[in-house]
């Protein structure tokens, strides 16, 4: 097997062992630890300039930007291949998320720990006692199942669904409110979100949240410039608190529905691979030319892809992984975050430039990159 990455690499994060502005073509990764192996890769992702595995064994291993410790380093230079996170060998994790400038993980005992910026308590503890922190801090939070993250804001889903918010909210991402009825604008340790429960899936934007509950409603709130909460923008322009939508006439939403963010866009992808998308276009997010969409904040279905079986959103640009094992991109390519060989923003899904004589299983992205582990 085989991790390949393209994309943005200013950083490192593409893990090549060197930095460049674009990688427009998938290129295998580089590992400068020898326990890497990526048979064993269960998870890849990334944040603005970092990345993170973590294989079968529950070691974490980190490449690319770490100014504010994300890689967990007390040494504020970049790592330019995959190297073992070492103070996290004795922590038994199970999942790992990236902020733009922070790392969280998941341990087997459903413990939360996060290091990196705090610059907006978004790894949830006060910002003026932390700013950054290149060792982990346990957040007190119970029972916990999943995180997502956006720029500033971090959201957390129980095992009983509920839902806890920590950092920004002055764009109402957060879903709170102060006493007075006015916008929470900061929260500095998780708090729980109320009116929104037993949530299944859950997603940050750059100034937004959407959740899926097991019931088949949908909820949004926080910013809605471009349409992203799938209402109009103009009549919406800032959720400040969770609103559900219906994005299909009066229909619940189908179950096991999954749902993703890119800074302005979101994506749900249905249980029988059906993918739907909705919010800002300008780059081509959401699989079309914006004169395809004269209404983009509709949430409606993405033509020329099916079957889609993993789901990874950049900021601005998309990957999907589909039944027969290949590798479909589309968005914002500027540094070649779509692996389409050329810099040109990807209006419709469009296949990677992944060999044919390999079958890809995983998939992965960071904000401006893209990860694919591949088999013969």
């Amino acid at each position: 097997m085989k991790l390949l990455s393209w994309g943005a690499n200013s950083y490192s994060q593409l893990g090549h062992g060197l930095k460049s502005e674009q990688c427009v073509v998938p290129l295998e990764v580089e590992s400068g630890d020898t326990s890497l192996k990526p048979s064993f890769i269960v998870t890849i992702t990334g944040g603005g300039g970092h990345s993170l595995v973590l294989d079968r064994y529950g070691q974490v291993f980190g490449c690319g930007w770490n100014a504010r410790g994300q890689l967990g380093s007390s040494v504020n230079l970049d790592i330019l291949t995959f190297k073992q996170l070492e103070f996290l060998k004795d922590y038994d994790v199970q999942q790992i998320f990236c902020g733009w400038e922070s790392s969280l993980a998941i341990t087997h005992s459903r413990e939360v720990f996060a290091w990196g910026s705090n610059a907006y308590c978004e790894i949830g503890t006060n910002k003026n006692k932390v700013k950054y922190s290149t060792e982990p801090i346990y957040i007190p939070v119970p029972d916990i199942q999943s995180i997502s993250c956006g720029l500033r804001h971090t959201v957390f889903v129980s095992g009983a669904g509920q839902v806890y918010v920590c950092g920004t909210g002055r764009k109402g991402q957060l879903g709170l409110s102060a006493k007075d009825g006015s916008i929470q604008s900061e929260a500095d340790k998780p708090i729980i979100v109320p009116g929104v429960n037993k949530v299944q899936s859950i997603a940050c934007g750059q100034h937004h949240t959407v959740a899926v509950t097991d019931s088949g409603q949908l909820y949004v709130w926080g910013d809605n410039r471009h349409g992203q909460l799938g209402l109009d923008p103009v009549s919406y322009p800032v959720i400040l608190s969770p609103v559900e939508i219906q994005p299909f006439s009066k229909e619940m939403l189908p179950t096991g529905c999954k749902v993703y963010c890119g800074w302005s866009h979101t994506v749900l992808v249905t249980e029988e691979g059906v993918v739907y998308n909705w919010g800002r276009n300008t780059y081509g997010q959401l699989g079309c030319y914006e004169y395809e969409r004269p209404d983009p904040w509709k949430p409606t279905k993405l033509e020329g892809v099916c079957s889609v079986k993993q789901m990874a959103v950049g900021s601005e640009h998309n990957v999907a992984l589909v039944d027969s094992g290949e590798v479909v991109s589309w968005g914002w390519n500027e540094h070649g975050n779509c692996g389409t060989g050329t810099e040109e923003n990807v209006y419709h899904p469009t296949p990677v430039g992944i060999d044919g004589g390999y079958k890809t299983v995983l998939i992965g992205t960071g904000a401006g990159h893209s990860f694919a582990l591949v088999e013969n």
